[in-house]
């Protein structure tokens, strides 16, 4: 009987230690594709296992506690301490097995992250390199950018040098190679514009001035120049109204940029209010261009161009006696000018124009050869500028003093004319060159 018990015993710890290992074994979760969610599937699988394998052992031990227990009672404790190492075993390989399943799906699952990881790593680095090599094409790109800015900036003196020698040809030259450099400065059409309108070419001057005004809205010097040109234009025009429009365009630009910049001058020095005094004297409104002359005289004060204009306005108003005196002051001014400028064209003609009107005959004489010197070949428009002045001064004289006017008006004919046929002569003969006759 009392065996009978104690194998009892036996057979009740032999069965708990074996029912704690089976309620643990459960099956392993199956490895989902993504890496992340994997990582998370198995951390928590290792968990589970560790957490039976800890039961496994608590039972164990339980049980080889009883074990033990039964062998100091019945004195059996080979037969039992046996007994005892099956169902630890049994036990322990049931975790072991589990934890192993894991580790294994969990080493797959490490595998797959890092292929993951190193993927990623070579694209972040491709696009890297590809984001290296387009900031370094964009910087280079800055960098010839910004030198061929400066490089065209440094032309602008050069070409303004050969613009002031009467060179416009040259000037023009100098001026394509900086637009060549830096396509878009506004400065550089400016220029380009303001050439091209003094040397007659109107259609050119238009396009470089409208680019430069399309860079720059406000550019006050380009839309005073693109003015003047809108005046040139209108002023070779039928009477009509594309005439009128054209006019009405050159007083609303010439207007704007003087009310952006009243004290602005051209590169000739003179101020743009003389410009449209122009516009207003050849409309008839005597008034407005006197007032737009004074504000020219008060802008450059030691140029004669302004009081040159005044002192026909007030002829025209009946005023000799101030006719006389402003010429008397252009007189001065103008000499002035040709001193501290031997090449000043523009002072030269006022100065002709004053020695004419004041009757000052042998000193215009000496006069007209300086005229001639100076004028820019490339510019017809300079010395026919200067005819529409001077005829504008026979009308208001008398008929003595206008014919000593118009002999000088027939002389500045003839050379324009003998110098448009060297030019055309030059031309053809430069294209016989070409051709190779």
């Amino acid at each position: 009987m009392r065996y009978l018990v104690l194998f009892s015993i036996l057979l009740l710890f032999f069965g708990t230690a074996v029912s704690a290992q089976e309620t643990t074994v459960e099956p392993s979760p199956t490895l989902v594709q993504d890496a992340e969610t994997g990582l998370a599937y198995i951390q928590e699988a290792v968990a589970t296992v560790q957490a039976d394998v800890k039961k496994s052992q608590d039972a164990a031990a339980a049980s080889e506690l009883g074990v033990n227990r039964a062998f100091n009672l019945l004195g059996l404790f080979e037969a039992i301490g046996f007994l005892v190492t099956v169902v630890g075993g049994v036990a322990a390989l049931l975790g072991v097995t589990r934890l192993f399943s894991a580790q294994s799906e969990l080493v797959e699952a490490r595998k797959k992250f890092e292929e993951e990881v190193e993927s990623a790593r070579k694209r972040l680095e491709k696009e890297t390199l590809e984001k290296e090599a387009e900031i370094k094409a964009l910087r280079d790109d800055l960098t010839r950018t910004t030198s061929n800015a400066t490089l065209a900036l440094s032309y602008l003196p050069l070409g303004e040098s050969q613009y002031k020698s009467g060179d416009y040809v040259g000037a023009l030259d100098i001026y394509l190679r900086a637009l060549g450099l830096d396509e878009n400065n506004p400065i550089i059409h400016y220029r380009l514009g303001y050439v091209y309108t003094q040397s007659g070419r109107l259609q050119e001057a238009e396009h470089h001035l409208k680019r430069a005004l399309e860079i720059d809205e406000k550019f006050s010097p380009a839309m005073a120049v693109l003015g003047y040109t809108y005046r040139r234009i209108g002023e070779k025009m039928e009477t009509g109204i594309e005439r009128d429009k054209r006019l009405n365009g050159a007083e609303r630009l010439l207007q704007e940029a003087l009310t952006i910049s009243p004290k602005l001058v051209d590169d000739d020095g003179e101020s743009w209010w003389g410009s449209l005094g122009g516009l207003y004297r050849r409309r008839g409104q005597t008034e407005q261009a006197i007032y737009a002359y004074d504000m020219a005289g008060d802008v450059v004060p030691n140029s004669s161009y302004a009081f040159s204009n005044l002192a026909l306005l007030y002829m025209q108003q009946g005023n000799r006696e101030k006719m006389i005196e402003t010429y008397y002051k252009v007189e001065k001014l103008a000499f002035n000018e040709v001193q501290a400028e031997v090449d000043n064209y523009w002072a030269y003609a006022d100065l002709l124009t004053a020695r004419l009107a004041l009757g000052k005959l042998k000193e215009a004489e000496d006069t007209i050869e300086q005229v001639f010197t100076t004028a820019p070949e490339d510019s017809p428009y300079a010395l026919e500028s200067l005819m529409d002045t001077l005829g504008r001064l026979a009308r208001v004289m008398d008929p003595e003093q206008a014919e000593h006017v118009q002999s000088y008006i027939r002389r500045i004919k003839a050379y324009t004319d003998s110098q448009s046929k060297g030019r055309a002569e030059a031309d053809e003969k430069e294209a016989h060159m070409v051709a190779g006759d």
